[in-house]
């Protein structure tokens, strides 16, 4: 691809073949001992051998026990350079050894210390890492390549009250002075740096094995470690992964390598987990879950995690991307296997469906965009790698690899990742390796129709019209969520496999053809009640804009129950709704589609329609009260007598989609002012934090009435009784809740509270609370602005994290000044680390601006006509 020859790679005159590596972590003074002998490989006749390094001080370095003449550093391309008396000679071998010391970071990357309380009150630290994409550079000298494999013996020398894990299983372990113990660890696998991790706290933990029945191998142990008293919390994460895991070895054909897997919950994290190679890492939201205490919301996200970091042991690990150009490799697959996974162990959940209204929707939402990239994205610099860990790798990547494998049949798909796999284990893969195997088993030419989904930015939106009876007329252009598509941008013909269902979404209905050129005509032969519809179960990647009588058509057989699947009736809604935002359609003719599902019973559907109805209430925030609260009566109609047939009980033996919708719509029926439900709600509230009546707020109810009771008339006495749930909350998701609830204060003086709150790991969730307040949005952009210094000095090392400042901060608005003013802001700042992230906001603020200008005057005559507005 284009750029490569321009990669920030180290020299290749030596190769590493493994590290023998001991660290010693002080967690007292924060800093640690590090020493590692290097075997390496000589490619070339050389004197200097240069590796990366980051904020590490090298204390000695020799080769073959000779001592480094110099040492230099280069801090810009993060390496150091060993220069030596003498030659070593192409063709032998060699062994370098280094000395280093560290400092353990609180920024969450490389080896770093994360703080919690524990039990009794008191302050308590571990050390642990993380360094994808390019911080394990941070905790030892090494070639932080991906493609840069080696074997690892790690040595931790602890305190002897803590547990000390890494990558392998303990090899042995024994007392040392000063009250330690020494603990090595087996020899790892070949594997990339970005991989290796090693953990010491005062951790707990319970176990289980695997069945093991798949192979003749014998069942792996697996562990969940948590803070003591905590980790009883990780059975969930547990049965899901020893289940997840005999499903993988099952379909991959494959046996997990490693004699163990350890999963640890860290207090403080930044990603939601981290694949590391048999000690997979995880935030605590991410892996604890209580069945008596936590929202079953998080049920989905602990599972659905799990699946996703085990689906990357072999796709990932075993095999790894060859660059950072092909990151999708590792996170779509991952991505789309990881739902297969849930498929299978919760077959009750439609997890495909719920794919559509999440993963697939974020996907598209962001690829609708100027400024989002190719999933297959030239990285050259490591400043770069960061910014590509968004919906488009992750999300759009499964939705390509989901695209394909509905086209070639599932079992065709994961035989050719079986070839694939065997191809290329314990070593590295590009796309193209990907496309050659798939084609091999298919018969297709695989690489011919997907290299334009991987190379090429953006998706087609198909512009569907009916010049006859029983004949379509469809004609692709490239998507953009402004709708000012220019001829340069439009350019290239997507491979498009339409899906056409003429009745119900069985398969004698559906057509399996494919649009390979710019527009074309296609008869339809069997229609039943005037009905079609494309992209049947939302497969393809692309929106679909039906001219206005056939989407009045979709809407009438919505209502009368014809279009059974859950997916479709989502595609429906979702196309429909981003088409209006882009000017395909109006507003207020979505509106009405939307007044056809008042009778809808499925919670994906209304997750959906919850979505589309807060993005239209979000871009319409400044306009007049009288507008603004006749959307929210639009609401109370719409979702209401859902609240009312639900009610607030929750059954013990309830199925989970009717449990979550339950919470649904009472959020969005409170959200909306709905009298009922937000007197219900504050009486319940009253009960539980006055009474200590927990019976009367069931977990999974509890973050949504505490957003209806600050957003309706709640003050600062409301506001104090959910800081103190947060501060005295059983469960991570619990505290989440309580926090994430603080920002929807609507008095000046409580939003400035929440505002001063700093919660590291959970910023992302708690400013995104704070953009949704109608009246916390501005007052968050200004201490953003305020604070900037400081936020950028606490999350420079944790990029994630400040680009999310960034997006929750500006990309909601919706005027030319507010567009203008986060482009001054941003003037004279140095944003060359989260340029698209920038560019994205800006975009969204430019997105929704023109939105408004075109219908808001639509969108006022609709509700007037339709009695929302008096």
């Amino acid at each position: 691809m284009a750029g490569t020859t321009e990669r920030q790679t180290l020299p290749t005159n030596v190769k590493p073949i493994h590290y023998d590596l001991t660290l010693t972590p002080n967690l007292e003074d924060f800093t640690f001992k590090g020493s590692e002998t290097i075997n390496l490989n000589i490619n070339e006749n050389t004197r200097q051998i240069t590796l990366n390094v980051l904020e590490i001080e090298i204390q000695a370095a020799d080769l073959n026990s000779i001592n480094a003449l110099h040492i230099s550093y280069n801090k810009e391309k993060q390496t150091v350079t060993f220069t030596f008396p003498s030659e070593v000679q192409a063709g032998t071998s060699a062994i370098l050894h280094i000395d280093f010391t560290g400092t353990l970071n609180d920024r969450m990357c490389g080896f770093y210390r994360s703080s919690y309380t524990d039990a009794t009150g008191n302050k308590k630290y571990l050390a642990t890492t993380q360094f994808a994409a390019t911080d394990a550079r941070r905790a030892f000298p090494c070639w932080d390549e991906p493609a840069i494999k080696a074997t690892f013996h790690i040595t931790l020398i602890v305190s002897s009250g803590l547990v000390a894990l890494s990558n392998m299983d303990v090899a042995s372990e024994k007392p040392v002075e000063n009250n330690k113990k020494e603990v090595k660890f087996a020899k790892t696998p070949i594997m990339s740096t970005y991989l290796v991790a090693f953990i010491a706290g005062d951790l707990a933990y319970i176990e289980k094995y695997t069945t093991g029945g798949y192979t003749d191998k014998k069942p792996v142990l697996i562990r969940v470690y948590a803070i003591k008293g905590s980790e009883h919390q990780g059975e969930l994460a547990l049965n899901v992964a020893t289940k997840t895991l005999d499903y993988f070895t099952r379909i991959f054909e494959i046996p997990y390598p490693l004699p163990k897997l350890d999963m640890v919950a860290v207090p403080d994290f930044t990603f939601g987990a981290m694949e590391n190679w048999g000690l997979v890492m995880y935030r605590t939201t991410t892996i604890l879950f209580d069945s008596k205490a936590s929202d079953a919301r998080y049920k989905k996200r602990v599972s659905y995690t799990v699946a996703h970091e085990l689906a990357h042991q072999w796709f990932g690990n075993l095999v790894t991307m060859e660059w950072w150009d092909h990151l999708w490799l590792n996170e779509g697959f991952a991505t789309w296997v990881g739902y297969l996974a849930i498929d299978e162990i919760f077959p009750d959940w439609d997890i495909w469906s719920q794919y559509v209204v999440d993963d697939f929707q974020r996907g598209l939402k962001l690829d609708s965009l100027r400024s989002s990239h190719p999933i297959e994205v030239s990285v050259n610099d490591p400043s770069e790698i960061h910014q590509i860990f968004d919906a488009i790798s992750y999300q759009k990547g499964a939705s390509v690899i989901r695209m394909l494998s509905s086209y070639l049949g599932v079992d065709v798909f994961l035989a050719g990742i079986r070839r694939y796999l065997n191809a290329h284990l314990y070593g590295n893969a590009s796309t193209d390796d990907l496309w050659a195997n798939l084609s091999k088993e298919s018969g297709h030419d695989v690489g011919k129709f997907m290299t334009g989904w991987t190379r090429k930015i953006g998706y087609p939106v198909l512009n569907v019209t009916e010049p006859q009876p029983n004949i379509i007329h469809i004609k692709q252009t490239r998507f953009l969520s402004t709708g000012d598509v220019t001829p340069e941008d439009d350019t290239h013909i997507w491979w498009i496999p339409l899906n056409i269902s003429t009745g119900k979404s069985t398969p004698a209905n559906i057509r399996s053809q494919v649009l390979t050129v710019k527009e074309t005509d296609f008869t339809l032969p069997r229609v039943e009640k005037d009905f079609f519809k494309l992209n049947t179960h939302e497969v393809g990647v692309f929106r679909v804009n039906y001219i206005p009588e056939r989407l009045r058509k979709l809407g009438k057989s919505i209502k009368n129950g014809e279009l059974t699947d859950t997916s479709d009736r989502v595609g429906v809604v979702a196309d429909a709704g981003a088409l209006a935002v882009a000017g395909y359609g109006k507003t207020s003719e979505f509106l009405s589609l939307l007044n056809e599902f008042e009778d809808e019973d499925k919670y994906i559907v209304w997750f959906e329609i919850n979505s589309h109805i807060t993005n239209i209430t979000s871009a319409w925030f400044e306009q007049s009260e009288a507008v603004y609260q006749g959307l929210l009566s639009f609401q109370r109609k719409l979702c209401s007598k859902l609240a009312y047939r639900l009610g607030w009980e929750y059954p013990e033996k309830e199925d989970y989609l009717t449990t979550m919708l339950r919470s649904l719509a009472i959020k969005i029926s409170g959200r909306a002012g709905n009298l009922e439900i937000v007197k219900e709600a504050k009486r319940r509230f009253e009960l539980f934090t006055e009474k200590n009546d927990h019976s009367v707020l069931h977990p999974n109810i509890r973050g949504a009435v505490y957003e209806i009771v600050l957003t309706h008339g709640g003050g600062e006495k409301e506001f104090e009784a959910i800081l103190k749930i947060f501060r005295n909350s059983p469960t991570a998701d619990q505290q989440l809740i309580a926090l994430t609830a603080l920002g929807y204060a609507q008095q000046p003086e409580l939003i400035q509270r929440a505002l001063d709150f700093s919660i590291s790991p959970e910023v992302p969730n708690y400013f995104q609370s704070l953009q949704s307040n109608r009246k916390s949005r501005k007052p968050l952009w200004d201490f953003i602005k305020k604070n900037w210094d400081l936020f950028q000095d606490q999350y420079a090392k944790s990029l994630v994290l400040l680009e999310s400042i960034i997006k929750h901060g500006t990309d909601s608005f919706a005027s030319d000044e507010a567009a203008i003013d986060v482009e001054n802001f941003f003037a004279d700042k140095d944003n060359k680390k989260f340029a698209r992230s920038l560019q994205q906001s800006l975009e969204r603020i430019r997105t929704n601006t023109a939105w408004l200008k075109r219908d808001a005057k639509g969108v006022e005559e609709w509700l007037t006509n339709n009695g929302y507005m008096n």
